[in-house]
């Protein structure tokens, strides 16, 4: 089957995206970029739902969640980054960090506010998808965005737009935890800023579960001599992220009525497919 015209959209628009955060530090120009960049991608986006209808409801599901999604999170990501920049006070390093611990207790406040759609997300789950990712009647109750391009019923499903700013808020999350890092290090040991790292883990928290006791079984790090919390600990550096709850994960992860390692399977699945293109 030819490759729909959206698809081709969002591949170009991850291509020009990579462009833009080459650098890691991103200027308020780079954000600016991102952010006209996105809106530029939804706008093509949405001309040609109107143009071409799905041919089935399982292609809808995966353009709202998996190809608009992206591309709206990112713009959702960067609008966040941008009003944040604009409104961080100057004044002193101990009123930045207060700032940010302010942004993060929002940021929380709406997470618990949604926390069955934060879940849903967390544990990568599939079974009410046909509800989210299908158009309906919009319901407002489900509104978090003023802005008419963010409300259009012919664009929009009921939750898509809310499940693009959990995953968004989730990214920003990490933005405002390295930035108070750097300013905790610089404060504790006179350790200089240094501009925040763009490597972002992009799937699901299960998944890097999965990945981080795949590498403790296979006793591939210090030989075996290391422990889950260590390691946990290396990729939540690495990665700017929050894994305090990776015991109650790998929880949940054991008790799947299929297959406890679903990333690990897709994982070798699409390297075997990588590395067969190669001898094409």
């Amino acid at each position: 089957m030819k490759k729909r015209e959206y698809v081709t959209i969002v591949e170009v628009f991850n291509k020009e995206l990579k462009k833009i955060e080459r650098d890691d530090f991103l200027s308020m120009d780079k954000i600016h970029e991102a952010i006209i960049l996105t809106r530029l991608k939804l706008s093509k986006l949405k001309k040609y739902t109107i143009l071409l209808p799905f041919e089935n409801q399982e292609e809808e599901i995966a353009f709202f969640k998996s190809y608009k999604g992206a591309v709206l999170s990112t713009l959702i990501y960067y609008e966040e980054v941008r009003n944040f920049e604009l409104n961080s006070p100057e004044l002193s390093i101990a009123s930045k960090k207060e700032f940010i611990l302010k942004q993060e207790q929002k940021i929380k406040k709406f997470f618990k506010k949604h926390d069955s759609l934060v879940q849903y997300i967390s544990l990568n789950l599939t079974n009410l998808d046909a509800l989210l990712y299908t158009l309906k009647p919009l319901n407002e109750s489900w509104s978090v965005c003023n802005e008419s391009y963010h409300t259009d019923p012919s664009f929009y499903t009921n939750h898509d737009l809310l499940l693009a700013k959990i995953r968004a808020l989730k990214r920003f999350l990490t933005y405002l935890k390295s930035k108070y890092n750097a300013l905790d290090n610089f404060l504790k040991h006179g350790i200089p800023f240094h501009p925040q790292s763009n490597m972002q883990w992009t799937g699901s928290k299960t998944e890097l579960v999965e990945l981080i006791y795949g590498l403790h079984s296979s006793k591939v790090i210090n030989n075996g001599n290391v422990d889950i919390k260590k390691i946990t600990q290396f990729f939540e550096k690495s990665l700017n992220m929050d894994l305090s709850d990776v015991y109650k994960i790998y929880s949940e992860i054991k008790t799947r009525q299929k297959t406890p390692t679903k990333f690990l399977e897709e994982m070798t699945l699409n390297l075997r497919e990588e590395i067969e293109k190669t001898f094409r």
